[in-house]
């Protein structure tokens, strides 16, 4: 622990809550609404856009590959696009589902604790509890060979997937510490930081990629991708930490601290759930890909379109929610029920009007929209009679995503994760099946159970969102950073701590 946050915890520990301090203020109220619809709305709107543009940079990184590698052949093309999904599916949905605790513990103790490295902590323990979790993940990639081939893939695929894998293993770890460092610096409101590194590392990807897989003398081949892709995870996580050393974001950093090694329950209790809600539906996605596979080779260009389309759409609304996620946190940390509320209100807001805008290009666009991807007349054909499904549950799609960032911002990820598998996997995946397969729907039937579960998943959200008690959620709240506090003071380095009696204490 430094001396500087050793300083600071001395400093704040006099005026730290006990058993004798009330978890309101002496009025009996823990709201004062300073806030204003039209606040809401420019604060949402301007924190947005730099987020919307962190996750677009950020799909384009493993997409750049599947470019570059179209060009050696198409088994290459096909282990590229294996490979991303099998990694999507064993690391990325885990990772951004355990981090997502973050969206409530730093948004919330940013605003709520007086000592504001307790944010820092959080962090440390994410990034901890990341790295242990990867170690497992890492196995898998390293046998991703032998378990593709052991789902019945072809040899040669096969070997070119769990090739690209253990390459993109490298960079991993970066790409999972990106994520964790980077809800941090959200949850104190830096929200550009994250585009302004992928601003610069994103082209360097692309022409990364090319140059290790074309150029001689650098020329690698097929692993000069994944290669490149790693070295762009490493650079992107180096700059978003020279931003915070030289820029902003140092505030909530106290340095390296044993107390990151302790009291891991909150996060996973929270993280755990988040995974669940993450995955359902990031693999209910990945599976209608791996469905369509099975009914013709049409189908499957018609549905690698139609999953491409969509995934760009939506980083619409999940920037927003992301956004909404710690306006929530932190208003809630800071005792503002009321404000809170009108928040996650206006979040709902622009998933219907963005929503409503992705509906019309999807309508209009209806008849052209596949050429811009293939000339092949049946599947231009196919895509068409799917786009108006697309087009149907682009604002249930929108608030269901942004439900569930206002949802981790009230530090209710439980929630979401049991709404989230009742819609996808107790409703809709049974419907989507029978459609498919027994009625010979084929594309439309899959699509057909996805709206489903689009639907079902942002009304039971949006219905939680309007019954639950905002001031019950702020005051819990308010006691879970007093206890966090109370904890991290009671094992400050220089000894000075708490009684250890304290009932806040020992909750």
């Amino acid at each position: 622990m430094t001396n500087s946050n050793t300083a600071l915890r001395r400093s704040s520990i006099t005026a730290t809550p006990t058993e004798h301090t009330p978890l309101v203020n002496p009025s009996g109220k823990i709201d004062h609404d300073t806030s204003s619809w039209e606040k809401e709305f420019k604060w949402l709107l301007k924190n947005s856009i730099p987020v919307i543009g962190t996750y677009l940079l950020q799909n384009s990184l493993q997409m750049a590959s599947v470019f570059t590698l179209g060009r050696l052949g198409a088994t290459q093309l096909a282990a590229a696009a294996l490979a991303s999904m099998f990694a999507s599916v064993s690391a990325w949905s885990i990772a951004h589902g355990m981090a997502t605790a973050l969206d409530t513990l730093c948004s919330q103790a940013w605003t709520g604790a007086k000592d504001k490295t307790l944010v820092g902590v959080h962090l440390q323990r994410a990034l901890v509890i990341l790295g242990i979790m990867f170690l497992p993940i890492a196995g898998v990639w390293w046998n991703g060979e032998r378990i593709l081939l052991a789902l019945n893939q072809e040899p040669d695929l096969a070997e070119h997937a769990g090739l690209f894998l253990r390459y993109l293993m490298i960079g991993a770890p970066a790409y999972i510490a990106f994520e964790a460092i980077k809800k941090y610096l959200q949850a104190q409101g830096i929200m550009q930081a994250s585009t302004y590194s992928l601003i610069i590392a994103s082209p360097i990807n692309l022409a990364l990629n090319y140059v290790l897989v074309n150029v001689e003398p650098f020329k690698m081949g097929f692993i000069g991708a994944p290669i490149a892709t790693s070295f762009s995870y490493w650079l992107m996580l180096i700059l978003l930490l020279t931003y915070i050393r030289f820029v902003d974001g140092l505030e909530a950093w106290g340095g390296w601290t044993r107390e990151c090694l302790s009291d891991w329950g909150p996060f996973i209790r929270l993280g755990l759930p988040g995974v669940v809600a993450v995955s359902v539906e990031w693999w209910s996605f990945e599976l209608s890909a791996l469905a369509a596979s099975y009914l013709s080779t049409i189908d499957l260009a018609a549905q690698s379109i139609l999953l491409t389309s969509v995934s760009a759409t939506y980083t619409i609304p999940f920037g927003i929610a992301i956004t909404a996620s710690n306006r929530v946190g932190n208003c809630l940390g800071e005792g503002k029920a009321i404000k809170a509320k009108r928040a996650s209100s206006m979040a709902l807001i622009f998933a219907v009007i963005f929503g409503t805008l992705n509906s019309l290009f999807f309508i209009v666009s209806r008849s052209w929209f596949g050429y811009m991807f293939t000339s092949d007349q049946d599947v231009v054909r196919r895509v068409s009679v799917i786009v108006p499904l697309c087009a149907l549950f682009q604002i249930a799609d929108g608030a269901a995503g942004i439900s569930s960032g206002i949802i981790r911002g009230l530090g209710r990820q439980k929630v979401a994760a049991y709404l989230n598998v009742f819609a996808y996997y107790a409703v809709a995946a049974p419907i989507g099946y029978i459609l498919t397969f027994k009625l010979d729907w084929a594309l439309t039937g899959l699509w057909t159970g996805l709206t489903i579960a689009l639907f079902l998943s942002a009304g039971l959200q949006v219905i939680f969102l309007w019954i639950v008690d905002w001031h019950a959620e702020a005051r819990k709240i308010h006691h879970r950073i007093q206890v966090a506090e109370l904890k991290l003071n009671h094992h400050d380095a220089d000894g000075l701590s708490v009684d250890s009696t304290d009932p806040l204490l020992n909750a």
